[in-house]
């Protein structure tokens, strides 16, 4: 035992200080919330991971203190007989040798995992793993049934488990870099956590496990092996490197929900969610096994385990157009999200596609309304804080956040012993003044929130750069200046599997010629031209599989051969758009599919939310059909989604817009913005002047003392069948299509006049029954601003 009992720096073996740069996790002990249990430390805490055995285990520990260790014998020797579902417990009788055969079941896994350890991990780690090896021997050897003791073993049953896990099934010595450097994280901080135990008694290790009086040194030891085992599962679950489901094969979800109507006041924004529909449906995750590096650096991250001893809580990730910015953050909820570590507390993906999703209006509600629902004392905090200040809910923004979420929570998040993270995506997509606005909130106030991660994505937009490269608080991350070999490896990866014959057979189907399969210089070279951007790799892969060519060696051959013909004034990704627009144009009748293209695309990118085809076309007088054939060759860049009457073209990838009304694309695609605003404001005045109607819901008309007011006919439902979807977006958006179209012409003055004659009431009406009334005083503003500045400039030309 000499090896184990020392004491100060390394001996013989190497074994590490206490200056070692990878300490234990410090553990925290939760206090009771207000219903008397634990606040979420660990978020679930060990309870719920370990699942059911846990529970059974410890509940057989508590009812048998006290109990004679001859009847506790006897008791064993009784269940030995029942079958295994009718045992009270896990506890087993001791074997003739006196050592505990659940200690030897419990600990095999953990000795088998050290055995492989020792082999694979790098200095200063592997030392440690020796050492524990003779730790492990001990553990076995001890004749005690006492519950800290049991727990410990079993403890080292899942740290071995979970180490086993990850490298089941590989070649460790093709393991990376960055998980052994994890697990030797994780087989360091065990013996840190066991040798600073050891330091405290003289009488060595041995004496502590065998101790009887002992149970809060046991106690603590175990609270550090929990957290421990928790960040390396965080930290691998982010990378992917860890499938929870092997491990654990039984989770019990405690934390709970709170349900509260207070909580409804919150005008939260439903579409930001990670989760929610309008994000899940347009952005991916990363594909399996690629960005491996740079997911291994946020796992790290969150869970503090640098090299520098440096973790700020705010880690920005940005990049330029298409690199993969989002697909990385959602990748990073997902797996923060899963059930086996819930550490993810709230997300907000912007859009500038989206009006609730492009200001800061609904920000902190959301982010507060999504922490209530994480758990339950965080929903009655949340609820609690609203009802003591009503006044906060239309706070700004920084008064909101700290009267809804800082001040109600900070007490519980201090009992938190590992990270609550946060995801925020594409801030750049918010509008300005507000999107310096969250940064600020952000960087001051989200951030510095007890044992909060802050994961943000953004282009490098100058005013936003200019604020968070000057922070101290934040870990940034250029993900354009990812190494060009690893990016274009996750790439290949990405286009071999998308171009196998199985997934090209499953998208074109029967008209596929299994004969014919791209090579693999196909395959690298065209992962060669994506640079360093996914979206290339992914537009790239829809126009070659495109169901309208049916074609995909040809459509393969003529984009490798794109390079030599595109401009070079433009970027790789404008390149690949202008050859997709041109191949779509047809032969004959092009300057007509010209026009029609224009004013389909053109209402699309400037849409404030998005319409299905056959509303658009009611909206744009067009027919549904004239639509989908002016669209038919363009699904590589507008991917429609939905079928039937739900069918909706949408923008692939914001960097399409970008560059269809940027200065880069050729006259005869350009889209110029505020010619479209204008165009849509006239259509949605033509609908409205064509359908808006007196009493369009067909209330029926009550008598003189039966009138109700419009809550009461709110509640009881209206039927609003008659306000179509191209009627319901243009009453909506036609004076904010009209505001940013910043001018007027005859036409569009001739089409108001017929609205505010006869049917600006219809219009209100109509706002009603929908329930946005409270957009009328923004449109009246909007509109008349613009129409003032058209009345002084057709003054002052007249003038002249």
């Amino acid at each position: 035992m000499a090896e184990f009992t020392h004491s100060g720096g390394g001996d013989k073996h190497g074994l590490p200080d206490k200056t070692e740069k990878n300490p234990p996790i410090p553990s925290r002990t939760a206090a009771p919330d207000a219903d008397g249990g634990q606040a979420p430390s660990t978020s679930k805490g060990f309870k719920a991971w370990m699942g059911k055995k846990y529970d059974k285990l410890k509940g057989r520990a508590k009812a048998e203190k006290g109990v004679p260790k001859e009847d506790k014998r006897a008791k064993s020797l009784l269940d030995r007989g029942k079958p295994k579902n009718e045992r009270e417990g896990e506890t087993r009788p001791q074997d003739a040798g006196g050592s505990s055969k659940v200690g030897a079941i419990a600990l095999g896994a953990f000795k088998t995992a050290l055995s492989i350890t020792v082999a694979f991990i790098p200095e200063p780690y592997n030392s440690p793993a020796e050492g524990l090896l003779k730790v492990v021997e001990i553990i076995e050897k001890v004749d005690s049934n006492k519950e800290e003791v049991e727990l410990l073993k079993r403890r080292c049953e899942l740290l071995g488990s979970s180490i086993i896990n990850v490298v089941q099934g590989k070649d460790t010595k093709l393991l990376s870099k960055d998980l052994t450097d994890s697990i030797g994280r994780l087989v360091a901080g065990i013996w840190a956590t066991l040798e600073t135990v050891n330091k405290e008694k003289s009488t060595g290790f041995t004496a502590y496990v065998l101790a009887e009086d002992e149970v809060e040194v046991l106690n603590n030891a175990n609270k550090s092996l929990d957290e421990l085992l928790h960040c390396f599962w965080i930290e691998n679950q982010i990378a992917g490197t860890i499938v929870m489901a092997d491990i654990l094969s039984a989770v019990q979800d405690q934390a709970g929900h709170y349900e509260n109507s207070t909580l409804d006041r919150l005008k939260r924004v439903p579409g930001a969610a990670y989760d929610s529909q309008a994000v899940a449906t347009k952005i991916m995750a990363c594909f399996e096994g690629t960005r491996s590096n740079l997911l291994a650096n946020v796992g790290r991250w969150m869970i503090g385990a640098t090299a520098g001893g440096h973790n700020p809580p705010l880690y920005i990730l940005d990049g330029i157009a298409g690199i993969g910015k989002s697909t990385v953050a959602m990748t990073v909820a997902r797996r923060a999200a899963d059930p086996t570590i819930n550490c993810l507390g709230a997300t907000f993906f912007f859009s500038r596609d989206q009006e609730d999703r492009k200001t800061s209006l609904g920000f902190v509600h959301t982010i507060a309304y999504q922490l209530a629902r994480y758990h339950a004392s965080y929903g009655k905090a949340i609820a609690a804080a609203i009802t003591s200040n009503p006044e906060a809910l239309d706070k700004v923004l920084t008064q909101q956040f700290n009267l809804l979420v800082a001040k109600p929570l900070h007490p519980l998040l201090e009992q938190r012993a590992t990270p609550l993270v946060l995801v925020f995506d594409a801030l750049d997509e918010c509008v300005e003044p507000d999107a310096s606005a969250v940064l600020t909130l952000i960087i001051s106030s989200i951030s510095q929130l007890p044992n909060v991660k802050v994961f943000l994505t953004s282009r490098p937009e100058l005013g936003l750069r200019s604020k968070y490269m000057g922070t101290q608080n934040a870990k940034i991350f250029h993900l354009q200046e990812i190494e060009d070999l690893i990016v274009e490896h996750d790439i290949f990866l990405y286009v071999s599997y998308c171009l196998s014959p199985p997934k090209i057979q499953e998208v074109l189907g029967d008209s596929y010629d299994t004969c014919w399969q791209p090579t693999v210089e196909d395959k690298t070279q065209l992962a060669k031209l994506s640079g360093k951007l996914f979206i290339y790799a992914s537009t790239a892969v829809k126009f070659i599989l495109d169901k309208q060519h049916l074609d995909p060696e040809g459509q393969l051959a003529s984009l490798l051969d794109m390079e030599s013909h595109s401009p070079h004034s433009l970027s790789k990704l404008g390149g690949l758009y202008l050859y997709v627009l041109e191949s779509a144009k047809p032969d004959e009748n092009a300057e007509n599919w010209l026009n029609r293209l224009k004013i389909i695309v053109g209402a699309i990118v400037v849409l404030q939310t998005p319409l299905p085809a056959m509303a658009l076309a009611s909206l744009l007088n067009q027919k549904e059909s004239v639509i989908k054939g002016t669209l038919g060759n363009l699904h590589s860049i507008l991917a429609p989604l939905g079928e039937g009457p739900a069918l909706t073209y949408k923008v692939h990838h914001k960097s399409f817009p970008d560059f269809i009304t940027g200065s880069s694309c050729p006259s005869e695609f350009q889209i110029v913005e505020q010619e479209h605003h204008l165009d849509l404001a006239k259509y949605c005045l033509k609908v409205m002047n064509r359908q808006l109607k007196f009493n369009i819901c067909q209330v029926p008309v009550p008598s003189k003392d039966q009138f109700k007011d419009l809550e009461d006919l709110l509640k009881e439902g209206l039927n609003t069948e008659n306000i179509s979807q191209e009627l319901q977006y243009a009453v909506c958006y036609w004076a904010n299509h009209l505001s940013k179209a910043k001018t007027a012409d005859s036409s569009l003055i001739a089409l108001l006049n017929v609205f505010s004659k006869e049917h600006l009431m219809h219009w209100l009406e109509a706002l009603a029954c929908i329930k946005q009334l409270d957009a009328a005083h923004m449109a009246f503003k909007g509109a008349l601003t613009v129409l003032v500045c058209h009345f002084l400039w057709f003054q002052s030309l007249n003038a002249h």
